[in-house]
């Protein structure tokens, strides 16, 4: 198969497993997507880590045990499940950070450990076709996709 683009009116058709959307900051279309799934994914990206209480420090400061607290990043992929709002299985909100090839890695990595379901990427605003396909065919072989353009 090749790579499929379609207009954003065309990309709430069926046709791919896994959505891939950018963060808020670099596409239109993620307010929309977040709205229609009750605004899950705005939630994460705001969700502050719980502090230990002071007395459960100092219990693990005395046993040596080893620091529970996990943090989050406000640039960690979030993938909601959205079969009963979309025709698809998933969509991730994955980051614009750090330039287009840590981006296009972010998405292979999970398009991987996802078992490689059928793709359809929404690419950032003001990002051309022709530098997205140049950096992805760079990262990977997977030709069997359909893009989004926002512009």
């Amino acid at each position: 198969m090749a790579i499929i683009v379609l207009s954003v009116s065309q990309s709430y058709n069926p046709g791919a497993e896994l959505w891939i959307v950018p963060d808020f900051e670099h596409s239109k279309i993620a307010t929309k997507l977040d709205w229609y799934n009750s605004f899950l994914a705005g939630k994460m990206t705001r969700k502050e880590s719980k502090k230990m209480d002071s007395y459960l420090v100092e219990i693990i400061e005395e046993t040596e045990l080893p620091d529970f607290n996990i943090k989050t990043a406000t640039n960690d992929v979030i993938l909601i499940p959205t079969k009963s709002k979309f025709p698809n299985r998933w969509t991730a909100f994955v980051p614009h950070t750090g330039g287009l090839n840590e981006w296009c890695l972010k998405i292979h990595k999970l398009y991987q450990d996802l078992k490689n379901p059928s793709l359809r990427i929404f690419l950032p605003t003001n990002l051309s076709l022709s530098e997205f396909t140049e950096t992805w065919r760079s990262i990977s072989s997977v030709e069997d996709l359909s893009i989004v353009l926002e512009n």
